[in-house]
């Protein structure tokens, strides 16, 4: 297979893997204008409190089996060797979810507490600890549909699975009066759709067996992604506890020209305005949510892809150019996301609303710190393949405490003189750590040729288009930022970034590979 063959497979798997994360992503946005016309703002925060303890768990549940199953059955070359792998993996996976699902009902009281669920809604983890072995149950029949390059049957699972939960919603709630309860049934439901849509891929490479020493290799494979992924997590969401404490007087100075009169009227007690500081960040990044689906959709196909074609001759040239596409493609989200974010939230709804309620544009400056923070990820995930390839997955702990220590450190001694703008400045800084880091450690042991001096070209280009928009009154218009937008495609080439041809024969030969999927 070519180079240009290759490429434009990986462009089109990231395609057809982005349309199930994109709906799924907006779908759930959606359901927030829905969920706020049937729910008091204390019971929607129930159901946000479960819900965040679900991104802790899914990690410790998975324990890094999706990413140890994809290098160790892309390994295999026998249909023997990759069903060993298969069973190993599926059979640790619903062993240890029963286990962990059976502790935390044991548990639950203290789980509670900790994450400050009123015991009222104890019973709510009942249907967190059957969606987390549902969920654990289909992540290798999932991880098997990207190895085989079937991203489209994986898209349709993953599509048909978000229909039926946004259907039992509104079935539920607007229909049958359930109450938030509802929200969790529907997510049990779906979740058990997508596993049955899943049982013959499950099966058929499932085995009444468990090799114990393939299963102790997948975990000393696999276990340094724990740290890892709750480092990854931690440090993006710890921005919401120091916005959380923010006093009166601080928010006001920071903010008090820019808040309406009638939303500080509500601010009853000092504890209302860390809150409401908490509420505006945490709601206007969902914008920034745009760049983590562009990096959510190559790193879907980009693992099978580095995994099968390790072995190439030309393997590492190959990373160098996806690595140069993606930020090129990515650094074009950023511009065109911070641009239009205003142009976005603004979209008149029915009703005389708008997409994004007025009260949080407050905090749309943060969106392009934010954006490039997930650039940051994305370039971290393309790091990652000389790990994952030489399976030196240990080095993720170190980048991901190392971020951490990075996120703690900017919000603890910057977000109380500068708020949200620290807030998003800790984000993106410890993306970058984490980038860079993992960069200075893989390159010693899977150096990768990648042209910085391409990079760099890209970077001054849309550092310059933004400044420009930033500085000059009159490219704030739709029309002028439309025409920077354009300025940056052509520079792509002009910067000898792309080769036109090479662009036209891609396209081409896209429709091709529309049947390959079967």
């Amino acid at each position: 297979m070519s180079f240009a063959d290759r490429l434009r497979r990986l462009v089109s798997e990231t395609a057809i893997y982005g349309i199930s994360s994109v709906v799924g992503r907006l779908i759930t946005f959606i359901l927030f204008p829905f969920y706020s016309q049937f729910f008091a703002p204390d019971a929607y925060g129930v159901v946000s409190v479960v819900f965040t303890l679900f991104i802790f768990a899914n990690v410790v549940y998975q324990y890094g089996m999706e990413s140890a199953f994809l290098k160790f059955a892309s390994d295999e070359s026998t249909g023997d060797g990759r069903a060993r792998v298969t069973s190993t993996v599926v059979w640790s996976l619903l062993g240890t979810s029963v286990l962990l699902s059976g502790l935390l009902l044991l548990v639950r009281t203290q789980v509670s507490g900790a994450i400050g669920l009123a015991a009222e809604w104890q019973y709510l983890l009942n249907y967190v600890a059957i969606i987390l072995i549902l969920d654990t149950a289909a992540v290798v029949p999932f991880a098997s549909l990207r190895l085989d390059n079937k991203p489209l049957r994986f898209a349709a699972i993953r599509i048909a699975s978000v229909l039926v939960n946004v259907a039992l919603n509104v079935y539920l709630i607007a229909f049958r009066g359930m109450g938030i309860e509802a929200v969790f049934v529907a997510n049990v439901v779906s979740s058990a759709v997508a596993l049955g849509l899943l049982l013959p891929t499950l099966l058929s490479g499932l085995r009444l067996q468990l090799d114990a020493g393939l299963w102790r290799s997948l975990l000393r494979f696999g276990l340094p992604f724990i740290p890892a992924g709750l480092g990854y997590a931690f440090a993006d969401r710890v921005s919401i506890f120091f916005l959380n404490v923010m006093g009166p007087d601080r928010v006001l100075a920071l903010y008090g020209d820019d808040i309406d009169p009638s939303m500080l009227a509500t601010l009853m007690s000092p504890a209302d305005y860390g809150e409401y500081m908490a509420g505006v960040f945490n709601g206007i990044v969902k914008l920034a949510v745009i760049m983590a689906l562009v990096v959510q959709m190559f790193r879907y196909a980009w693992q099978p892809f580095f995994l099968q074609h390790a072995r190439d001759h030309d393997a590492r040239p190959l990373f160098a150019r996806v690595f140069t596409l993606f930020v090129a493609g990515s650094l074009f989200v950023v511009l065109a996301v911070s641009f239009f974010a205003r142009e976005l939230v603004a979209i008149p709804l029915p009703g005389g609303r708008t997409l994004v309620e007025s009260r949080y544009w407050l905090g749309l400056f943060v969106v392009p710190t934010m954006l490039l923070g997930y650039l940051f990820q994305g370039m971290y995930y393309n790091f990652a393949a000389g790990a994952y390839i030489e399976r030196r997955t240990g080095y993720f702990v170190y980048c991901a405490v190392a971020a951490a220590v990075v996120a703690i450190s900017i919000n603890a001694l910057f977000v109380p003189l500068y708020g949200m703008l620290a807030a998003a400045w800790s984000a993106a800084a410890a993306y970058f750590v984490m980038a860079a880091m993992l960069y200075a450690f893989v390159r010693r042991f899977y150096p990768i040729p990648y042209d910085w001096l391409a990079v760099a070209k890209l970077g001054v280009a849309a550092g310059v288009l933004f400044l420009v928009r930033s500085e000059v009154g009159f490219f704030t218009h739709p029309l002028a930022e439309l025409g920077l937008l354009a300025v940056y495609v052509a520079a792509v080439p002009a910067l000898g970034i792309v080769n036109a041809r090479s662009v036209r024969n891609l396209i081409a030969r896209r429709a091709q590979s529309a049947n390959t999927d079967s």
